[in-house]
């Protein structure tokens, strides 16, 4: 009992010295930001709330209308490709690639263009489908 009673006074001490210099750190009740209560009711009634599962309010009929508006364009031939379209080229370069299997297109293939601009334009007129759907569904136009 001796033991535990002289080592726990200057325990006791120093951790009473430490709180003393937190507290005198510590900002005044004149220097601490003000909370209002409005906005602390606020937050809670906010947090009661949960985020709505159908977030992106989907259309199955946007995908599909989307994918049509798109892939129906893209095969119409243009000067750029030689009067080829974009899809007839992609889909040629995929069939290309098929023809020597277990090896994939390198990197300077033309594949990885026509790829990646067919799926921007499909993915970008997807994205627009569904923003002008849920525009005029929520009355925006």
């Amino acid at each position: 009992v001796r033991i535990l009673v002289f080592s726990f006074k200057p325990v006791y001490r120093d951790t009473m010295a430490a709180l003393a210099t937190r507290a005198s750190a510590l900002p005044t009740l004149a220097q601490r930001p003000r909370v209002s209560r409005r906005a602390v009711i606020v937050r809670a009634e906010a947090s009661n709330r949960t985020f709505p599962r159908d977030w992106i309010k989907t259309d199955p009929l946007v995908p599909v209308l989307g994918f049509a508006g798109w892939t129906i364009p893209s095969n119409i031939g243009v000067p750029a490709f030689g009067g080829q379209s974009l899809f007839g080229l992609f889909t040629q370069s995929i069939g290309e690639n098929l023809a020597h299997f277990p090896t994939g297109p390198a990197l300077d293939d033309k594949f990885w263009l026509y790829m990646i601009t067919w799926h921007i334009g499909l993915f970008l007129t997807l994205t627009l489908g569904q923003i002008g759907v849920q525009g005029r569904r929520q009355g925006y136009w």
